[in-house]
C-alpha cells in the first residue's frame, strides 16, 4: 500500500513538473513571437513613414485563397536595412508570404509526429504555413561584369543551403518564420474604399492583417505614409 501511494505521488509530482515546464516553454515561445512581430511592425511603420520623394508602392494579388499578395516598394534605399552597409543600391523591396519549402514541411511534420501537435498535412494547401518574407536584389550584389562583390551577402546566384532563389531568381529573407495569412489593403481616397490590389502610387494609408499560428484573431495594423 505504501509503495502504491508513493507511486501515485511520484506520478502526480511528475505531471505537475512537466506541465509547468511545458507552460513555461509555451509562454517563452509566445513572448519571443510577440517581440519579433513588434520589431517587424515597427520597421514596416518606419519604412512607410519615411518614404522619400518619388517613392511608390504597388500591391499585386497573386492568389485568392489563401490570399497571396506582393507589396513592392520602389525608391526606398534605406527601408528595412541592417548591417555594415545600411543602404540598398536597387531601392526596390518586395514583401510577400512565401510557402514553406518541402524540406521544411517534412522536418516540421517529423517534429510533430515525435513531440506532438501541429497537425500539419503537407498535401493540404490550406494547412501549408507561410513565412512573411522580404526580397531585394541587393542580396546578390555584382560589379559591372556581373561578378559578386566581396560585400555581397550571397556569392552565387544559386544561394546556399539556407537561402535559395525562387523560380524568378529572387532570394527571400524571413521576417516572420511562420504565419497563416498575410493580407494587405491600400486605402483609395478617391473611391473611399480599401482595395487589395493597386498600381504603383502613394496611398495615404495601408492596412496589414497578420494571422499567426494558433491565434484566431488577426493582428491588424494601419500605417500612414509620408
Amino acid at each position: 500500500v505504501g509503495l502504491a501511494i508513493l507511486s501515485l505521488m511520484a506520478g502526480a509530482i511528475y505531471a505537475i513538473v512537466m506541465g509547468s515546464v511545458e507552460a513555461t516553454a509555451t509562454l517563452q515561445n509566445i513572448q519571443t513571437e510577440d517581440r519579433r512581430l513588434e520589431a517587424v511592425l515597427e520597421q514596416t511603420r518606419l519604412a512607410f513613414a519615411n518614404l522619400p520623394a518619388g517613392a511608390t508602392l504597388e500591391l499585386r494579388r497573386l492568389e485568392n485563397e489563401p490570399p497571396r499578395q506582393e507589396l513592392i516598394l520602389r525608391g526606398v534605399p534605406t527601408a528595412f536595412v541592417w548591417g555594415e552597409r545600411p543602404r540598398w543600391d536597387s531601392g526596390v523591396i518586395t514583401l510577400a508570404p512565401q510557402p514553406w519549402p518541402e524540406e521544411r514541411l517534412a522536418a516540421a511534420a517529423n517534429r510533430a509526429s515525435r513531440f506532438g501537435p501541429r497537425g500539419m498535412d503537407p498535401a493540404t494547401p490550406a494547412a501549408r504555413p507561410f513565412t512573411f518574407a522580404l526580397s531585394v536584389a541587393d542580396f546578390f550584389r555584382t560589379d559591372g561584369d556581373g561578378e559578386p562583390l566581396p560585400e555581397s551577402p550571397l556569392q552565387s546566384r544559386q544561394g546556399h543551403q539556407f537561402l535559395r532563389p525562387d523560380t524568378q531568381g529572387r532570394f527571400w529573407f524571413d521576417l516572420l518564420p511562420e504565419v497563416d495569412r498575410v493580407e494587405w489593403k491600400f486605402y483609395d481616397p478617391g473611391r473611399k474604399i480599401w482595395v487589395d490590389q493597386h498600381p504603383p502610387g502613394r496611398p495615404p494609408m495601408i492596412e496589414l492583417l497578420l494571422t499567426l499560428p494558433g491565434r484566431t484573431t488577426p493582428v491588424r495594423t494601419v500605417f500612414a505614409t509620408a
